[in-house]
């Protein structure tokens, strides 16, 4: 157990939380942003919940499976070397570039957005 937990490279584990942490402030945004506009829509809700959790089941199944294979070489660029980890690592940050990315579009958004409450005759 010793041997695997020595396996485990955190900063990919941090880099997989923040992934994790920046899809559910997304998934908020997005939500808040169509409730406020009366343009929610429960499905489209959902799918992005399910699309949150396939994701992250994905990136935990690769990163597992990265942890088993460490020592496989995945590509040889002028001499570097590059294993599954390496890999599994740059795609989890690429989604994070993504999301965070997304997020601040939105957020960014919402700051400027200028909120109307209708009252209800």
């Amino acid at each position: 157990m010793s041997e695997i937990i020595k396996l485990i490279d955190m900063n990919t584990v941090y880099l997989g939380i923040g992934l994790i942490i920046f899809m559910i402030v997304n998934i908020t945004l997005g939500s808040v942003d169509a409730v406020l506009a009366n343009i929610f829509d429960k499905v489209k809700f959902k799918q992005g919940i399910i699309k949150a959790i396939v994701v992250l089941i994905c990136f935990i199944l690769i990163y597992i499976a990265g942890m088993i294979n460490a020592d496989v070489i995945i590509i040889n660029v002028n001499g570097e070397e590059v294993s599954i980890l390496t890999a599994i690592y740059f795609v989890i940050l690429s989604g994070l570039i993504w999301y965070v990315k997304e997020v601040l579009t939105k957020l960014a958004a919402l700051v400027k957005a200028q909120i109307v409450i209708e009252e209800k005759k």
